[in-house]
């Protein structure tokens, strides 16, 4: 790469490039530019952790090569946004985005999408841990995260599935595919079809296969959310008269109990509850404690979720995870 330009000075091509105010180290010795905003970094740590880089820092450049601020410049496709995610983790390592901090899906998406292009094997595996965290292989982990939005280390809303089935294609990471396809089966027809934004403010949209396998699957995983909630609901017998400890307060926490079910069915969709164990809910009401064994030995009896989710690759037409759970008894 030519170096000769003396400091300071700009060529005419990139003399509207805008040096990033964060990432511009004044003894950085190449410059990435990024859709007119640039970014002064380390060529050598860069090629330290991606062949990418290291190959293309390798191709011998032309006298006429360009230069910014007298150091050789690089461009690149990528949006500057998730560029400079990218290049803080490589700068400031885990540092700059620890574990503990919950990061948005969009954040991540990036990270994971330019770790994969630029081959920088640590960032993939890192980043990946945290949608796996919420896009995972257990039912009770994927439950909880569809609950609260996310996980401790990743915030996502349920559109952002279509990026994350992308992503397990794009990556070849198949312990993802089903929760995420899940998930897309809970939108409604125009999420579905109309896609996901990106941070980089492209539109995602899943293929068409997908999108057939979500509206083929949503319709078994209806049936099941169905008969697993008029089961509960009419669970005959609860509270038992002869050993139930408070009648009149449990039979109304039970009926409020069932209406709570009813209602999530209504709000949330079929779809939402067929997942959702029983367990969580009882637990949760003020019950006493030999109907709520009782309701709760029910559940681990039957154990319909587990059913379901044991059931879920197939239902949508894809390959089964490794160590995927098996149903109940198998």
């Amino acid at each position: 790469m030519d170096d000769a330009q003396a400091p300071g000075e700009l060529n005419v091509q990139t003399a509207a490039l805008v040096p990033d105010e964060e990432l511009w180290f004044p003894d950085g010795n190449v410059v990435l530019e990024a859709q007119g905003h640039a970014f002064r970094v380390y060529q050598g740590l860069l090629g330290y952790n991606s062949e990418v880089f290291r190959d293309l820092f390798t191709v011998p450049q032309p006298p006429s090569a360009e230069t910014f601020d007298g150091c050789p410049m690089v461009h690149l496709t990528d949006h500057p946004e998730e560029l400079r995610h990218l290049l803080r983790v490589i700068f400031d390592g885990k540092k700059y985005y620890p574990h503990h901090v919950r990061l948005d899906f969009s954040v991540v998406a990036a990270l994971i999408r330019l770790s994969h292009k630029y081959q920088i094997q640590y960032v993939h595996e890192d980043y990946l841990s945290r949608m796996k965290s919420c896009f995972c292989t257990d039912a009770d982990q994927w439950n909880e995260a569809y609950i609260k939005y996310g996980s401790s280390s990743m915030a996502y809303v349920n559109t952002d599935a279509i990026q994350a089935v992308n992503i397990a294609r794009l990556t070849d990471t198949v312990s993802i595919l089903p929760s995420a396809l899940l998930v897309c089966c809970h939108l409604d027809a125009n999420e579905l079809l109309n896609g996901s934004r990106r941070l980089d403010d492209n539109l995602e949209r899943l293929s068409k296969q997908d999108i057939a396998s979500c509206i083929n699957a949503r319709q078994e995983i209806l049936y099941h959310a169905i008969k697993a909630s008029m089961e509960f609901l009419l669970t005959p017998g609860i509270p038992h008269p002869e050993e139930c400890e408070t009648q009149d307060r449990c039979r109304d926490c039970i009926e409020r109990l069932r209406a709570i079910f009813l209602e999530m069915h209504t709000a949330g969709g079929l779809l939402s509850t067929a997942f959702l164990t029983r367990t969580a809910l009882i637990r949760g009401n003020r019950l006493c404690g030999n109907c709520r064994d009782a309701l709760c030995k029910d559940e681990a009896e039957v154990q319909p979720q587990r059913h379901l989710w044991a059931e879920l690759p197939g239902l949508l037409g894809i390959e089964k995870p490794v160590r995927w759970p098996e149903a109940p008894g198998q």
